[in-house]
């Protein structure tokens, strides 16, 4: 199994459609790509949503933009020097304009001959992918974001206020980091994206580490722990919780299933069935969080729409914890 296989699957199911690979190609254009005459963003799009294998370049667009900032096009005399913005959007200073489309927002002229997109899992034999492109709720661009900083502590480059062919194409040149991006109006609509949506770009070199993030379960009781003062409330909870848990007669066939459950209020049985499904390292903080949500709210006992209620609260997925996806 291709390293390319192993991140498809690790990332299946908790990013949009496939993960992508961006391939710069210096010479040659690789036989299995097929141009596109679309807007360059947009080999992202096809690439994830209708599992294509494409590229563009100076002849094969329909976005002058988007080539010049791929080091394909000489571009324009306003393109050059950010003029179209300046003229046409009236906050822009014209020096705002000129930086936004020179340095590292755009790549270098002649830096490659074309810049091709491919599902992760359908990599042709022999090419190089330079970088990977996600799209997923925020929930998932903290882990996926994640994949350098675990190496060495630095964080993701956060891109806002730009064109997304500098994000996609430029800036993790430029920056050799992960870049975390919203994207612009241009670049969210050319790739169909939801509200909730953003996009995670990870340079290859750094990829390694996702396998580890998104499939090995931390001990996050630990960490909570570590985290809580002496005086905190926490301990004086988890004393009563397993107060309870020893007094309570596990259920006739589900004693494994229940002593995993250390609950202090009412639970219907769909409900715990529900919470099973977090990772074991965090069902206890899972619980935790259920419980002190229902109480805070007024509800007497944990039902699945609690759960899912809560979790809608902090910006999550209930679908994450039923097996869905926010793919589509």
């Amino acid at each position: 199994m291709t390293i390319f296989q192993d991140l498809h699957d690790v990332l299946h199911g908790k990013v949009r459609g496939h993960p992508v690979g961006i391939s710069l190609f210096v010479d040659d254009i690789p036989e299995r790509y097929r141009a596109r005459r679309v807007d360059p963003c947009a080999i992202v799009r096809l690439a994830m949503d209708d599992g294509e294998i494409v590229y563009i370049d100076r002849e094969h667009h329909d976005c002058t933009v988007g080539v010049f900032t791929g080091g394909m096009h000489e571009g324009t005399a306003d393109i050059r020097t950010g003029a179209y913005l300046s003229k046409n959007i009236p906050a822009y200073t014209d020096e705002a304009a000129a930086r936004t489309k020179s340095g590292k927002f755009v790549l270098p002229p002649g830096t490659v001959r074309a810049i091709g997109a491919a599902p992760l899992n359908r990599i042709p034999d022999g090419v190089r992918v330079d970088w990977i492109v996600c799209v997923c709720i925020p929930h998932w661009v903290h882990f996926i974001g994640g994949a350098r900083t675990v190496i060495d502590g630095t964080p993701p480059h956060g891109a806002a206020g730009t064109s997304f062919c500098s994000e996609l194409f430029a800036t993790p040149w430029h920056e050799d980091n992960v870049v975390i991006t919203p994207a612009d109006i241009g670049g969210r609509m050319m790739n169909r994206i939801k509200p909730e949506e953003m996009f995670v770009i990870v340079p290859m070199k750094y990829t390694h580490t996702l396998v580890s993030l998104l499939a090995d379960q931390p001990d996050a009781r630990a960490m909570l722990e570590a985290t809580r003062p002496p005086d905190s409330p926490y301990w004086e909870k988890r004393k009563r919780a397993a107060e309870k848990q020893q007094r309570r007669k596990p259920e006739t066939g589900s004693d494994d299933d229940d002593r995993s459950l250390v609950i202090t209020m009412p639970w219907q049985e769909e409900a715990k069935a529900l919470i099973r499904q977090a990772p074991a390292g965090m069902l206890d903080m899972a619980i935790g969080y259920v419980e002190d949500f229902a109480r805070e709210n007024g509800y007497e006992v944990v039902t699945a729409e609690v759960i899912a209620e809560q979790m809608r609260s902090v910006g999550m997925d209930p679908a994450m914890l039923s097996g869905g996806t926010n793919a589509s």
